[in-house]
Parts: structure tokens; C-alpha cells; sequence
């Protein structure tokens, strides 16, 4: 390999990574040459490739010639914005480029110059796409498991007591006789909550996010389940920051997710003296805190492990669901939820979701 000349030893110039006097042969040069990583150097004001790689250039070879600026532009700035800030920089993008995945990230080094590594992730995305597949398999297997278990309870039920019913029907009496129609129609409303729980599995595969106002939203949801609360002696304290601004989400979704919440909370505070419940919201940098705090029961060490586990419930008129859908819908709208809580002590939930612009504006 031909060691390459450096243009510095041309003015007298020092070496801009060693900072000693340019020896004309570029010893740094061949050792970005040689390592398993491609590197592109992009002047975005005068729009010259100033430095690529062989790697990078192997990359590409099959449609970009070398040091090409417009097509190495288009294809790895497409989705950026000139000139790059900072926060912009050093993230990690992935792209799909012919048969191949490419990964790369970009490194602002001024307000001319653009530093672009790349690495060829073909294997690692197929090892991925392999071991989400086996997960997702694993837990659609369970899923199903859950399913089949908590239908087929309240079938064998149903089944057993109408043969029973059938066999005696002449002999019970009309009040026994309703007492096992009773015992019937509960089951079925048993599988009922299973079917619509089920249902908003899925009710929001792709959630319709946008500016939603935070203090209209909190006392609207607050009007719309007042009244349930009031009627189970339950007060409802709230606390809404007034620099809360925007929030970027889908406000059915959310209204789901805070009534389950909600609806968790209250079962919580059965038996307690003067429940309580505690509703906040603040923003915090970029993001939109919602809290949800109660003094109920609280949940034991053994219960937390299971809190996000399809049909791992306590109650007796619950599917297991309720969380593993709220957990779903946050996700959709790049949200996350916490949950801190300890026996006797009570419960808090902690929703993080984006902010919207609304409140710079």
C-alpha cells in the first residue's frame, strides 16, 4: 500500500492530529484506511468530499463512485438538517441500502466540516430480526396459554352448570333455578371483560399523536370520572402545573391508560379509612411528567414482579390485562410508566410522555 502524500508538507503547515510539522506522508491517513470502519469527511460549504476511506468507499461501490458529495449527501443527510447542530450529531441511524443495513452516525466538527462513520450491520440486523421473532413467538405462545385458560374456566363452568340445570330441571325450584341462570350469566360476563380487554389490545396500533393543551386535557378527564369517584367517598387531589404547556400524544389513548390507572387505585383503596388519590403534571425539560399517587394497600414485592404479565392478577374480576395495555399504549406514544409501591404504604405511578411545542410557542 502506497503511503498517501499530505498536502500540509506543500504550505509548511503542522499536522492537524499530531500537531507536529507535516512529514508530506500521512501516516495517520493509512491507519484510517486500514481499520473496520468507515469514514467519510464532508465539507458542507464548499460540498467537497475532503476525506473517505477504502471502507467506506467498498460500501457504496456499486452506486456511488468515490468522494461523489452529492450522492453521499443525499443518501446520508437526507433526513437532516443544514447546517447540523450538535444535538443533532452523534446519533446512531440505521438505513437499508440495497440488500444491505448500514449503520452510521455524524460528528459535527465545525460549522463546514461533517465527520461520517459507518459500519455495514447486515448480520447484526438479521440476528435481531431472528431473536424478536423466537420473543415474539415465545410470547404469543403465552399469550394464547392465557387465553385458552381464562376462557376455558368460565366455559367448563358454564358447561357444568347448565348440564346440572338440565338434569334437575323439573325437580329445583324456581328460586334455585335462578340462582344457577345467575351463576351463568356471571361467567359470561366474565368472558365478556376478556373479549373487550382483548379488543383494546389492539384498539391503538398506531395512536394518532399530536398538541394536546395539558390543562384542558387534566380537567376534562377529571369532569368525565368525578362523579365514580365522589360516589365511592374517594377525593381526588389535584395539582396541575401551570408551565405544563403541551403534551404530544393521543389524548383517547391517554385517557385509557390514567382511567386504568385510576381504576387500579381505587380497588387499592377498598377498606381504607379516608382513601385518597393524588393526581399531578409538570413538564420537565422536553417531557411531560404525570404522577398518580394513593394511600390504598400498596402491592407486595411478590406482585411487582408480575405487574406487566399477561393475566397475572390478584382480583377476582380482573383479566391481567389492564397493565400490559397501558405498558403498550405508552410505548406507541414514546411514553414509559413507573411504578413504586410497598404493602400498607400505597401506590404511585409515574407517566412520562413528550412535550409538545405548543408550550415554546
Amino acid at each position: 500500500m502506497t503511503t498517501e502524500m499530505c498536502s500540509h508538507k506543500r504550505t509548511g503547515a503542522n499536522c492537524p492530529i499530531s500537531k507536529t510539522p507535516c512529514l508530506g506522508e500521512c501516516i495517520y491517513a493509512n491507519i484510517l484506511d486500514d481499520i473496520s470502519l468507515g469514514i467519510v469527511g464532508l465539507d458542507i460549504v464548499k460540498k467537497e468530499v475532503f476525506f473517505q476511506n477504502k471502507l467506506s468507499a467498498e460500501i457504496f461501490k456499486d452506486t456511488i463512485k468515490p468522494k461523489d458529495y452529492r450522492a453521499l449527501s443525499d443518501l446520508l443527510l437526507s433526513d437532516v438538517q443544514l447546517p447540523i447542530t450538535s444535538a443533532q450529531s452523534c446519533e446512531s441511524r440505521a438505513m437499508q441500502y440495497g440488500s444491505k443495513f448500514i449503520g452510521y452516525s455524524i460528528y459535527v466538527i465545525s460549522d463546514a466540516y461533517l465527520w461520517i462513520y459507518m459500519s455495514d450491520i447486515t448480520e447484526k440486523m438479521r440476528l435481531n430480526s431472528i431473536a424478536e421473532a423466537v420473543n415474539t413467538m415465545n410470547n404469543l405462545g403465552y399469550i394464547f396459554s392465557g387465553i385458552r385458560h381464562e376462557l376455558g374456566n368460565p366455559i367448563n363452568s358454564i358447561k357444568t352448570t347448565i348440564t346440572v340445570l338440565k338434569k334437575n330441571l323439573h325437580s329445583y325450584s324456581k328460586e334455585t333455578t335462578v340462582e344457577f341462570i345467575d351463576r351463568v350469566l356471571s361467567d359470561v360476563t366474565r368472558v365478556e371483560l376478556l373479549l373487550k380487554d382483548l379488543k383494546n389490545f389492539s384498539m391503538y396500533e398506531s395512536p394518532e399523536c399530536g398538541e394536546v393543551d395539558m390543562e384542558s386535557f387534566m380537567n376534562n378527564f377529571l369532569s368525565m370520572v368525578g362523579r365514580d369517584f365522589s360516589e365511592k367517598k374517594i377525593m381526588i387531589q389535584k395539582h396541575f402545573s401551570s408551565g405544563a404547556g403541551h403534551g404530544f400524544f393521543d389524548a383517547r389513548a391517554l385517557q385509557h391508560v390514567m382511567l386504568n390507572i385510576l381504576t387500579n387505585a381505587a380497588d387499592a383503596l377498598e377498606g381504607i379509612a379516608t382513601p385518597v388519590i393524588m393526581i399531578s403534571s409538570a413538564r420537565s425539560g422536553d417531557r411531560i411528567i404525570i404522577r398518580i399517587m394513593d394511600n390504598g394497600k400498596g402491592i407486595s414485592d411478590d406482585q411487582k414482579r408480575h405487574l406487566f404479565q399477561p393475566f397475572s392478577t390478584t382480583k377476582s374480576h380482573g383479566t391481567g390485562l389492564g397493565l400490559v395495555i397501558v405498558k403498550k399504549m405508552l410505548l406507541k406514544m414514546n411514553g414509559t410508566i413507573e411504578i413504586e409501591s410497598h404493602e400498607k404504604a400505597g401506590t404511585t405511578v409515574t407517566l412520562n410522555l413528550p412535550a409538545g411545542r405548543g408550550h415554546d410557542a
